[in-house]
């Protein structure tokens, strides 16, 4: 499971990401979108965030979300995943932990 922690309230950073499998190695994200699904573990079915990742080198499976105004607002820890999808199939998903923390 990959861990992320970013600041209640900042945006415009990145949280990056690789996508491996479960022996380690790196997806190939060619022809793939990658997108981050966040939740409150209590309340797995609303999502909190569902967005598109951009694609950083899709040969290393590395990619990243540009955090937007409003979207972590409260300190608090999210559930979630990376999902990858190609035409016509659903791939992989990949477990995520956010760890949003009071500012500075």
């Amino acid at each position: 499971m990959q861990e992320v922690v970013t600041p209640k309230g900042d945006y415009g950073h990145n949280l990056n990401f690789t996508c491996q499998d479960s022996d380690g190695d790196a997806y190939n994200l060619t022809n793939y979108t990658v997108t981050l699904k966040l939740w409150r573990p209590a309340t797995h079915d609303t999502l909190v965030l569902d967005e598109e990742c951009t694609p950083d080198d899709e040969a290393s499976g590395t990619c990243h979300y540009t955090v937007k105004s409003g979207d972590f607002d409260t300190a608090e820890t999210y559930a979630g995943e990376l999902e990858l999808t190609a035409t016509g199939k659903k791939e992989s998903m990949i477990p995520i932990r956010l760890i949003v923390t009071e500012s500075g």
